[in-house]
């Protein structure tokens, strides 16, 4: 099947070629990946004023913190929209896996992060990434995570910008998503599980996610996101700091103009199931009337979007709709309708558009 594109194309369907493997140290040797096709991608291109009509004026835009800054502002520079062939979950049967067949399992919904996912045993790199990890980052014992990854998950094949696609797995009460690079020896993974251990906080703490952890001497772990690159060879590197923009915090003031004292900075990582982008918000509860960080009709408070560039995830402000796109509903539900896409969204770009592949389940 050919990739579906905003423009008429002639090209063939891409070529299959092996699948790099990735070796983690302490983790033992990968199993070979199965020969998966190449993905192929296509520019976006944002017209900048577009971005700023987009953009409330009351936001704080990253440009205008460059402006207050004394630095000149610098426009968000084109994304490229990766795009994939993969008709019928064709990719996760080769691996294996157990497929949606019908409009029901379709839109069934697996841990809030994947819809019409497949189950089966993970690819063989996020088995070995998540085993490889060092136990003292992530406060799951080894040999559990050994056990774990032997059994079922839940998994999809994502577009990337790699040799092979990308993938959003979730195993228990870890999450990964792949990041393929041009290089197929080098990997970058985002990693969502017990990170910290949080059995000192306080009763009075800013509520956080956490999870009861199956042994060690921390009983309950906090959940945090970490940025991972693998090399063929090397034991997987924390590249956190230089790969993802600090998570980002309300001022005084705002807590105080949208009464969310008390309320949580949260990630959503929904929309990696289709695409690179990830935003933050926080949940306020349902507003009286919407506020120019508002977007939904769920109270939610937009804090930004980290969008990957094939490098390092990117801040901005605004995204086009290709970047964020709507989740699948049922036949004659309207488009948006879903629960996440719901109300008016003032950060998504209205008339933005690319050529490239909006992934549907």
């Amino acid at each position: 099947m050919k990739p579906t594109t905003g423009a008429e194309t002639t090209s063939e369907a891409p070529a299959v070629v092996p699948a790099a493997t990735i070796h983690a140290a302490s983790a033992g040797a990968a199993p070979a990946a199965a020969q998966l096709p190449v993905t192929s991608s296509a520019a976006v291109n944002v017209d900048a004023s577009a971005v700023a009509a987009a953009t409330p004026a009351t936001a704080t835009s990253p440009s205008e913190r460059a402006a207050s800054a004394g630095l000149a502002p610098v426009a968000p520079r084109p994304l490229l929209i990766p795009t994939l062939a993969n008709d019928n979950n064709q990719i996760e049967r080769q691996l294996g896996a157990r497929c949606p067949n019908d409009l029901a399992a379709r839109l069934a919904t697996q841990a809030d992060l994947l819809i019409g996912a497949c189950q089966g045993t993970l690819p063989a790199h996020l088995s070995a990434l998540l085993v490889a990890i060092p136990e003292q980052q992530l406060l799951l014992p080894r040999a559990w995570r050994e056990r774990q990854v032997g059994q079922k998950g839940w998994f999809k094949a994502v577009p990337g910008y790699g040799l092979r696609p990308d993938f959003l797995a979730v195993q228990g009460d870890v999450w990964v998503r792949s990041f393929e690079s041009a290089d197929p020896s080098s990997t970058v993974y985002l990693v969502s599980g017990p990170f910290a251990c949080a059995d000192d906080r306080s009763p009075d703490a800013e509520p956080v996610e956490t999870v009861r952890l199956p042994a060690g001497s921390c009983r309950e772990g906090l959940v945090q996101q970490r940025v991972y690159r693998v090399s063929a060879g090397v034991a997987p590197v924390d590249i956190t700091q230089q790969a993802l923009p600090a998570e980002p915090l309300l001022s005084e003031s705002d807590q105080k103009r949208y009464a969310a004292n008390g309320a949580r900075v949260q990630l959503d990582a929904a929309k990696l199931q289709y695409g690179p982008a990830v935003r933050w918000y926080v949940d306020v509860g349902t507003p009286d009337k919407p506020e120019p960080r508002s977007y939904g009709e769920w109270g939610r408070l937009h804090l930004g979007f980290a969008v990957w560039n094939g490098e390092r995830f990117e801040p901005r402000d605004t995204v086009p709709r290709v970047v964020w796109p709507c989740d699948p509903v049922a036949p004659g539900d309207p488009s948006c309708g879903g629960y996440a896409d719901a109300g008016r969204d003032p950060f998504i770009v209205a008339g933005a558009s690319a050529q490239g592949v909006t992934a549907t389940p």
